[in-house]
């Protein structure tokens, strides 16, 4: 994490829109976490693969995505005498030295048997896969408006009273005409309840802005600081 210095590297996940205290937060309180891991919106390109099979042009794509804080089985860990004396084997909140490994067919194997924790055995070979992908940065804001709403905490000031049903919520995000055309129903809000809330989702762009203006307006205790990442500068 670089802690008491300006660097801090994490592969696969896009640093640059977060306040860096707030991610030295995220990620300690993650590694204490029971399941070590937490989901964000990523932002990418199309692929040149991607392109070169199906055509078209660069875009962006915006989809949920997953960040796991698990130990990536290269090293080993050297634990302390005192830790096998004692039988302390809690490790959540500790830095601990490591050493390398024997060799590369010893890695793979550790490297096989820790993805079992986390291969869904019915997934594994299900193209389907439970992933949102968004069409723009305002659809990201709505959504996850949506499942702000629904969170089972308080989450962004929103108490989960606001409204009384899911035609009430398409009525409201109707009532806004830059999303009066986006394709919100009572199903797809019923998925929206189950979805865990991403941290930070929403990019700091004018739609998104004028879409948290208009929600400020008709419910003054929404906080936009909270539910929009911090602007680019």
């Amino acid at each position: 994490m670089g802690i008491q210095s300006t660097m801090m590297a994490a592969t696969g996940f896009q640093k640059k829109p977060f306040d860096k205290q707030e991610l030295i937060t995220l990620f300690k309180d993650t590694l204490k976490s029971e399941n070590k891991l937490f989901e964000i919106t990523r932002d990418s390109l199309r692929s040149a693969k991607d392109i070169f099979n199906k055509g078209g042009n660069v875009i962006m794509n915006r989809k949920d995505q997953m960040f796991r804080l698990f130990h990536d089985n290269r090293r080993r860990f050297i634990e302390a005498p005192w830790m096998t004396q004692t039988g302390f084997f809690d490790f959540s909140n500790m830095l601990l030295d490591s050493e390398p490994l024997e060799n590369t067919s010893h890695c793979k194997a550790k490297r096989f048997v820790s993805k079992f924790a986390i291969t869904v055995p019915y997934n594994k070979n299900n193209s389907n896969k439970n992933t949102t992908t968004y069409k723009s940065n305002l659809e990201v804001g709505v959504r996850n408006f949506i499942k702000a709403f629904y969170s089972k905490t308080y989450t962004f000031g929103l108490s989960g009273s606001e409204f009384s049903n899911s035609k009430d919520i398409i009525t409201f995000i109707s009532g806004f005409k830059p999303t009066k055309d986006l394709k919100i129903s009572v199903s797809s809000i019923s998925k929206l309840k189950n979805r865990r809330l991403i941290w930070r989702p929403v990019p700091h762009t004018m739609e998104n802005v004028e879409f948290c203006a208009y929600v400020k307006q008709h419910l003054p205790k929404f906080r936009d600081d909270l539910f929009m990442r911090k602007p680019i500068e």
